[in-house]
């Protein structure tokens, strides 16, 4: 059988030409730079020494690079505690400006003498009837101000919502049987 000649382009191959390719060539450079560093067996003492001053110069460095980023997060923390001032500050001016125009508006205002009423004598019963009169009296005079159309339309509404609870009704009752 003559099998299909092998496509290079081939995504699944191709995938994993390149990975196994990327893992041989990060494998090949760690091992040139363990070499090059004399991290290999029979080093000379020169090549050690080398090794522990490559480690010192990276210590150095870790112990620079986080002096530096605490350096930068004390000036972080400097520049918010201004601009938190710099908020406490114009708040206070706010309000120091609000009271002041709440001091001038009372000043401006005319001083009001409060009035003394004089005492009255109610006699109850009168009073009682008066109310009747009045309560009467209101309920004719809003029945004789509603014109025609505005009973219609009042009486079509209150027969709507007559029409609404008793479907209302007859739905809870049929949804109570189910």
């Amino acid at each position: 059988m003559n099998k299909p000649p092998m496509r290079i382009l081939s995504p699944m191959i191709d995938g994993r030409w390149l990975r196994a390719a990327l893992l041989l060539l990060l494998a090949a450079a760690l091992m040139a730079a363990l070499a090059g560093c004399g991290g290999g067996s029979g080093g000379g003492g020169e090549a050690g020494s080398q090794g522990a001053a490559a480690a010192a110069h990276e210590q150095a460095a870790a112990e620079g690079s986080e002096a530096t980023e605490e350096a930068e997060r004390a000036k972080l923390r400097a520049h918010e505690a201004v601009a938190v001032r710099r908020e406490e500050a114009e708040l206070a001016a706010k309000r120091k400006k609000l009271e002041a125009t709440l001091a001038r508006q009372a000043a401006e205002a005319p001083v009001r003498k409060k009035r003394v009423h004089a005492k009255r004598k109610h006699a109850g019963a009168t009073h009682a009837a008066k109310q009747k009169r009045r309560a009467a009296k209101k309920e004719k005079g809003a029945s004789a101000k509603e014109t025609p159309a505005e009973k219609a339309v009042r009486e079509r509404f209150a027969k709507e919502e007559e029409q609404e609870a008793a479907a209302f009704k007859r739905r809870e009752k049929y949804e109570a049987t189910r």
